[in-house]
């Protein structure tokens, strides 16, 4: 399950991977299937345009927190970001 932006690369990269292996492509024969390119090209705009909306929403929530931390509040970093902030220690 995808649950932080960590997760998310992890996916779009796998996805990257398998657009790239020729063999996705193939019928049982060993011939380029027409039918399974364009399927495999749907589904990366899919994930895609899916992808653009959850970075839009994590581009937000990251502005809200920058915002509220600008003008004082205390603010905890949501974990949908996939990251983890701690002070150094002087």
């Amino acid at each position: 399950m995808i649950t932080n932006t960590t997760d998310l690369q992890k996916a779009l990269f796998a996805e990257l991977e398998a657009l790239q292996n020729e063999d996705n492509y193939k019928d049982k024969d060993g011939n380029f299937d027409k039918e399974k390119a364009e399927h495999a090209i749907k589904r990366a705009d899919a994930i895609n345009n899916t992808a653009g909306k959850i970075i839009e929403v994590q581009r937000l929530q990251l502005d809200v927190v920058k915002t509220a931390y600008n003008a004082g509040y205390a603010v905890n970093m949501p974990s949908s970001l996939g990251l983890e902030l701690k002070k150094e220690e002087v």
